[in-house]
Protein backbone atom coordinates (compact mmCIF):
# COMPACT_ATOMS: atom_id res chain seq x y z
CA UNK A 1 0.00 0.00 0.00
CA UNK A 2 2.70 2.51 1.00
CA UNK A 3 4.72 1.63 -2.10
CA UNK A 4 1.72 2.40 -4.32
CA UNK A 5 1.09 5.71 -2.54
CA UNK A 6 4.76 6.64 -3.01
CA UNK A 7 4.50 5.84 -6.71
CA UNK A 8 1.35 7.94 -7.00
CA UNK A 9 3.11 10.88 -5.36
CA UNK A 10 5.96 10.66 -7.85
CA UNK A 11 3.79 10.26 -10.93
CA UNK A 12 0.90 12.65 -10.20
CA UNK A 13 1.85 15.98 -8.53
CA UNK A 14 -1.66 16.67 -7.29
CA UNK A 15 -1.26 13.85 -4.78
CA UNK A 16 2.13 14.95 -3.43
CA UNK A 17 2.24 14.80 0.37
CA UNK A 18 -1.49 14.07 0.60
CA UNK A 19 -2.06 11.15 2.93
CA UNK A 20 -4.51 8.37 2.18
CA UNK A 21 -7.36 7.89 4.68
CA UNK A 22 -7.59 4.09 5.20
CA UNK A 23 -11.12 4.27 6.63
CA UNK A 24 -12.50 6.15 3.62
CA UNK A 25 -10.57 3.79 1.37
CA UNK A 26 -12.07 0.66 2.93
CA UNK A 27 -15.49 2.29 3.07
CA UNK A 28 -15.49 2.68 -0.71
CA UNK A 29 -14.23 -0.86 -1.23
CA UNK A 30 -17.06 -2.22 0.93
CA UNK A 31 -19.58 -0.14 -1.00
CA UNK A 32 -18.19 -1.60 -4.24
CA UNK A 33 -18.18 -5.24 -3.09
CA UNK A 34 -21.05 -6.41 -5.35
CA UNK A 35 -19.32 -4.90 -8.38
CA UNK A 36 -15.99 -6.47 -7.35
CA UNK A 37 -17.48 -9.93 -6.99
CA UNK A 38 -18.50 -10.33 -3.35
CA UNK A 39 -21.64 -9.50 -1.41
CA UNK A 40 -20.36 -9.64 2.17
CA UNK A 41 -17.60 -8.13 4.28
CA UNK A 42 -16.05 -9.13 7.57
CA UNK A 43 -12.84 -7.24 8.31
CA UNK A 44 -10.02 -5.34 6.60
CA UNK A 45 -6.46 -5.94 7.78
CA UNK A 46 -3.65 -3.47 7.12
CA UNK A 47 -0.19 -5.00 7.63
CA UNK A 48 2.88 -2.94 8.57
CA UNK A 49 6.37 -4.08 9.60
CA UNK A 50 7.37 -3.33 13.16
CA UNK A 51 9.69 -0.32 13.13
CA UNK A 52 8.10 1.31 10.05
CA UNK A 53 8.55 5.04 10.67
CA UNK A 54 6.81 6.45 7.60
CA UNK A 55 3.26 5.23 8.23
CA UNK A 56 2.02 8.64 9.36
CA UNK A 57 3.75 10.20 6.35
CA UNK A 58 1.63 8.26 3.87
CA UNK A 59 -1.53 7.34 5.81
CA UNK A 60 -3.98 9.42 7.83
CA UNK A 61 -4.08 6.95 10.69
CA UNK A 62 -7.29 6.99 12.78
CA UNK A 63 -7.36 7.15 16.56
CA UNK A 64 -8.86 3.95 17.92
CA UNK A 65 -9.82 5.78 21.10
CA UNK A 66 -12.41 7.87 19.19
CA UNK A 67 -15.83 6.27 19.79
CA UNK A 68 -17.51 4.96 16.63
CA UNK A 69 -14.62 5.87 14.33
CA UNK A 70 -13.03 2.52 13.52
CA UNK A 71 -15.32 -0.36 12.58
CA UNK A 72 -14.10 -3.73 11.28
CA UNK A 73 -10.69 -2.35 10.26
CA UNK A 74 -7.53 -3.59 11.98
CA UNK A 75 -3.94 -2.37 11.75
CA UNK A 76 -1.46 -5.15 12.40
CA UNK A 77 2.26 -4.69 13.09
CA UNK A 78 4.42 -7.73 12.50
CA UNK A 79 7.80 -8.85 11.18
CA UNK A 80 10.47 -6.18 11.05
CA UNK A 81 11.53 -3.20 8.97
CA UNK A 82 14.82 -3.53 7.08
CA UNK A 83 17.17 -0.56 7.20
CA UNK A 84 17.50 1.34 3.90
CA UNK A 85 19.68 4.40 3.48
CA UNK A 86 18.80 7.56 1.57
CA UNK A 87 21.58 6.69 -0.90
CA UNK A 88 19.86 3.36 -1.59
CA UNK A 89 16.52 5.12 -2.12
CA UNK A 90 18.20 7.47 -4.63
CA UNK A 91 19.72 4.54 -6.50
CA UNK A 92 16.36 2.74 -6.45
CA UNK A 93 14.82 5.57 -8.47
CA UNK A 94 17.18 4.69 -11.34
CA UNK A 95 16.20 1.01 -11.54
CA UNK A 96 14.11 0.11 -14.65
CA UNK A 97 10.52 -0.89 -13.78
CA UNK A 98 10.95 -4.48 -14.98
CA UNK A 99 13.65 -5.06 -12.34
CA UNK A 100 12.20 -2.99 -9.54
CA UNK A 101 10.45 -5.82 -7.73
CA UNK A 102 13.84 -7.49 -7.23
CA UNK A 103 15.21 -4.49 -5.34
CA UNK A 104 12.38 -3.14 -3.24
CA UNK A 105 12.26 -5.59 -0.34
CA UNK A 106 11.94 -3.39 2.73
CA UNK A 107 10.55 -5.70 5.39
CA UNK A 108 10.90 -9.27 6.66
CA UNK A 109 8.19 -11.53 8.00
CA UNK A 110 5.15 -9.48 6.93
CA UNK A 111 4.39 -11.67 3.90
CA UNK A 112 4.48 -14.78 6.08
CA UNK A 113 2.07 -13.21 8.57
CA UNK A 114 -0.38 -12.37 5.79
CA UNK A 115 -0.18 -15.88 4.38
CA UNK A 116 -0.70 -17.51 7.78
CA UNK A 117 -3.75 -15.34 8.52
CA UNK A 118 -5.29 -15.94 5.10
CA UNK A 119 -4.74 -19.70 5.18
CA UNK A 120 -6.14 -19.93 8.71
CA UNK A 121 -9.34 -18.16 7.65
CA UNK A 122 -9.65 -20.24 4.49
CA UNK A 123 -9.14 -23.54 6.37
CA UNK A 124 -11.99 -22.60 8.73
CA UNK A 125 -14.25 -21.65 5.84
CA UNK A 126 -14.26 -18.02 6.94
CA UNK A 127 -13.19 -16.51 3.62
CA UNK A 128 -14.82 -16.62 0.19
CA UNK A 129 -12.85 -13.83 -1.51
CA UNK A 130 -9.53 -12.18 -0.77
CA UNK A 131 -9.01 -8.57 -1.86
CA UNK A 132 -5.26 -8.13 -2.13
CA UNK A 133 -3.60 -4.69 -2.44
CA UNK A 134 -0.04 -5.52 -3.39
CA UNK A 135 2.21 -6.16 -6.36
CA UNK A 136 4.47 -8.67 -4.69
CA UNK A 137 4.81 -11.92 -6.62
CA UNK A 138 5.76 -13.68 -3.37
CA UNK A 139 1.99 -14.03 -2.90
CA UNK A 140 1.65 -16.30 -5.94
CA UNK A 141 1.86 -19.55 -3.88
CA UNK A 142 -0.72 -18.14 -1.46
CA UNK A 143 -3.11 -17.39 -4.31
CA UNK A 144 -2.73 -20.89 -5.72
CA UNK A 145 -3.38 -22.50 -2.33
CA UNK A 146 -6.36 -20.29 -1.49
CA UNK A 147 -7.98 -21.21 -4.79
CA UNK A 148 -7.65 -24.88 -3.75
CA UNK A 149 -9.80 -23.91 -0.74
CA UNK A 150 -12.37 -22.38 -3.08
CA UNK A 151 -11.38 -18.77 -2.33
CA UNK A 152 -11.45 -16.18 -5.11
CA UNK A 153 -8.58 -13.67 -5.34
CA UNK A 154 -9.11 -10.05 -6.38
CA UNK A 155 -6.06 -7.90 -7.05
CA UNK A 156 -6.68 -4.15 -6.71
CA UNK A 157 -4.29 -1.25 -7.35
CA UNK A 158 -4.62 2.43 -6.60
CA UNK A 159 -3.66 3.57 -10.11
CA UNK A 160 -2.24 2.45 -13.44
CA UNK A 161 1.15 3.90 -12.44
CA UNK A 162 1.87 0.51 -10.86
CA UNK A 163 2.25 -2.15 -13.53
CA UNK A 164 0.77 -5.41 -12.20
CA UNK A 165 3.21 -8.25 -11.81
CA UNK A 166 2.30 -10.77 -14.50
CA UNK A 167 2.93 -13.86 -12.36
CA UNK A 168 0.68 -12.48 -9.62
CA UNK A 169 -1.93 -11.34 -12.11
CA UNK A 170 -2.11 -14.79 -13.69
CA UNK A 171 -3.06 -16.35 -10.34
CA UNK A 172 -5.77 -13.81 -9.47
CA UNK A 173 -9.41 -14.13 -10.49
CA UNK A 174 -9.81 -10.42 -11.17
CA UNK A 175 -7.80 -7.22 -11.43
CA UNK A 176 -9.25 -3.76 -10.87
CA UNK A 177 -8.04 -0.17 -10.68
CA UNK A 178 -9.71 2.42 -8.51
CA UNK A 179 -11.53 5.03 -10.56
CA UNK A 180 -9.85 8.43 -10.68
CA UNK A 181 -12.88 10.16 -9.17
CA UNK A 182 -12.91 7.70 -6.28
CA UNK A 183 -9.19 8.01 -5.69
CA UNK A 184 -9.48 11.73 -4.97
CA UNK A 185 -11.91 10.99 -2.12
CA UNK A 186 -9.42 8.82 -0.24
CA UNK A 187 -6.73 11.47 0.16
CA UNK A 188 -6.73 14.40 2.55
CA UNK A 189 -7.75 17.68 0.94
CA UNK A 190 -4.77 19.83 1.86
CA UNK A 191 -1.18 18.93 1.10
CA UNK A 192 0.83 18.30 4.22
CA UNK A 193 4.01 19.95 2.94
CA UNK A 194 5.34 22.34 0.34
CA UNK A 195 5.79 20.04 -2.64
CA UNK A 196 8.05 22.49 -4.47
CA UNK A 197 10.82 22.09 -1.90
CA UNK A 198 10.21 18.68 -0.37
CA UNK A 199 11.56 15.31 -1.47
CA UNK A 200 9.34 12.27 -1.30
CA UNK A 201 10.72 9.77 1.27
CA UNK A 202 11.98 6.26 0.52
CA UNK A 203 -15.47 3.79 7.00
CA UNK A 204 -17.00 5.05 9.67
CA UNK A 205 -20.09 2.81 9.27
CA UNK A 206 -19.54 -0.28 7.17
CA UNK A 207 -22.03 -3.06 6.42
CA UNK A 208 -21.14 -6.14 8.43
CA UNK A 209 -21.40 -9.31 6.37
CA UNK A 210 -20.13 -12.85 6.59
CA UNK A 211 -16.88 -14.07 5.13
CA UNK A 212 -15.18 -11.71 2.68
CA UNK A 213 -11.84 -10.37 3.89
CA UNK A 214 -9.56 -7.60 2.68
CA UNK A 215 -5.81 -7.78 3.29
CA UNK A 216 -3.71 -4.72 2.57
CA UNK A 217 0.07 -5.10 2.31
Amino acid sequence: MIAQIRTLWKKDPKYNWRRLDPLKFIGQIVYSLPELGSANYKRAEFYFPKGEQNIDTYLLMPKNSTPGLVRDVHFKYCGEKLDRSSAYETWLDTVPPQWLDRCTKSEKGVDIEICCDALRLASFGKMDRLFLFTNDRDFVPLCKTLKDFGVNISLIHLSNFTNPNKLLLDECDSYDLLKQGQLELFFETNKAKNTEDADIPGMNNSPHGDIATTLVA
